[in-house]
C-alpha cells in the first residue's frame, strides 16, 4: 500500500460505512466518525487524516446521500434510510460514489445547479486574435510572436489555424 492509499476512505467505503449502519437504524454524524474510528481500530489502520478532515469527509457524504433521497432527516442531527436507500444498500452493498449517485434524479439536478460555469470569457482572447488576424494578413505559421512554452503561443497556434479552417471552407 502507498503512503497516501487510503482505501477506507473511498467515497464507497465511507457511503457503505453510512449505508449499513443507518439499515440498522437513524444514524448521526457522530455515529458515522465512531463507526469509521472503530474500523480503523479493527484493521489496525491510521486514518492518515486530522479528525475534522474525517468529519467533513462524512458531512459531505451524508449530504450527497440526503440530496439524492437515500437517506432523510431523522430527528434534530440524524438521518434514516428512505424506501430509496433500502434499495440502494440492497443494490450496492460495497457502496456508491458519484457515478452511481448522478443516475438519481436529484442529485443530478444538484450537480448541474451548483457545477463550476463558465463566465464565458478568455482571458488569451487577445493572442487567439492576433493569431486569427496574422493568417488573415498571409502571415506564416511560424510568425508566432509568443515563446513556445507559453500559453499565448497555443493561443496564437489555435486562432491562426481557424482562420485556416475557415479559408478552407
Amino acid at each position: 500500500m502507498f503512503d497516501n492509499d487510503f482505501p477506507l476512505l473511498s467515497a464507497a467505503s465511507l457511503v457503505a460505512l453510512i449505508l449499513h449502519r443507518a439499515g440498522s437504524g437513524p444514524v448521526t454524524l457522530t455515529s458515522c466518525e465512531d463507526a469509521l474510528a472503530n474500523l480503523f481500530r479493527q484493521a489496525n489502520e491510521d486514518p492518515g487524516l486530522p479528525e475534522a478532515d474525517l468529519r467533513s469527509l462524512l458531512a459531505g457524504h451524508l449530504k450527497d446521500l440526503e440530496i439524492a433521497r437515500i437517506l432523510k432527516a431523522a430527528g434534530q442531527d440524524g438521518w434514516e434510510l428512505t424506501p430509496r436507500g433500502r434499495h440502494a444498500l440492497k443494490q450496492h452493498p460495497e457502496g456508491l460514489d458519484q457515478t452511481d449517485l448522478v443516475k438519481y434524479p436529484e442529485f443530478a439536478a444538484h450537480l448541474r445547479n451548483t457545477a463550476h460555469q463558465s463566465c464565458g470569457m478568455d482571458p488569451r482572447m487577445n493572442s487567439y486574435d492576433e493569431g486569427y488576424l496574422a493568417r488573415r494578413r498571409g502571415l506564416s505559421f511560424t510568425a508566432n510572436p509568443y515563446a513556445f512554452d507559453n500559453v499565448d503561443h497555443q493561443s496564437w497556434e489555435n486562432g491562426w489555424m481557424e482562420a485556416l479552417e475557415e479559408r478552407q471552407g
